[in-house]
């Protein structure tokens, strides 16, 4: 790099602003004295805002992932989309907090044991006795082995000639 363009760049080239976000942070742009990209900062609004969470299209910006920053027409509608996303899943919930009352006091019944009282009614049907007794095995049987089934095969190779068929 010449003389004069260093001189120039360390006197001239200051940085710019180039946007705000809606919180009121100020982004910055200026020249790199190397001659790579630009080199991009964000001034907060006050020292307390160090670390929060910026929003994703200036982050973008600033990692040079984006090259254009974003306009606050931008940031408007994607406060927006995250509001109505929020209020959707509120609506969400509220729809599967009441199935979830619903379901219960349908599969809840007070038994006529006092007993019992507090134990709910099962939502599926009760399998019918032969359907349970189906996978019963009575204690004499033995499980099935497939190791005793293996060895009852003759342990030399049986020899095996080809046959061709022809058709």
């Amino acid at each position: 790099m010449s003389f004069l363009r260093r001189i120039w760049q360390q006197h001239f080239w200051r940085p710019y602003l180039v946007g705000k976000d809606l919180e009121g942070n100020r982004y910055f742009e200026f020249p790199n004295r190397g001659g790579d990209r630009p080199k991009r900062v964000i001034r907060y609004i006050s020292d307390d805002d160090i670390g929060r969470r910026l929003p994703v299209q200036w982050s973008s910006w600033l990692t040079h992932t984006r090259r254009d920053p974003p306009t606050i027409e931008e940031l408007h509608a994607e406060l927006a989309h995250r509001k109505r996303v929020q209020l959707n899943a509120a609506r969400l919930e509220e729809k599967e907090k009441e199935e979830r009352l619903r379901l219960a006091s349908q599969t809840t019944s007070v038994l006529p044991h006092s007993q019992n009282a507090d134990i709910p009614k099962p939502a599926e049907p009760l399998l019918e006795p032969k359907e349970i007794q189906s996978d019963y095995r009575s204690p004499n049987t033995e499980p099935y082995d497939p190791w005793a089934a293996a060895n009852k095969a003759p342990e030399e190779p049986q020899p095996w000639t080809p046959v061709v068929r022809r058709g």
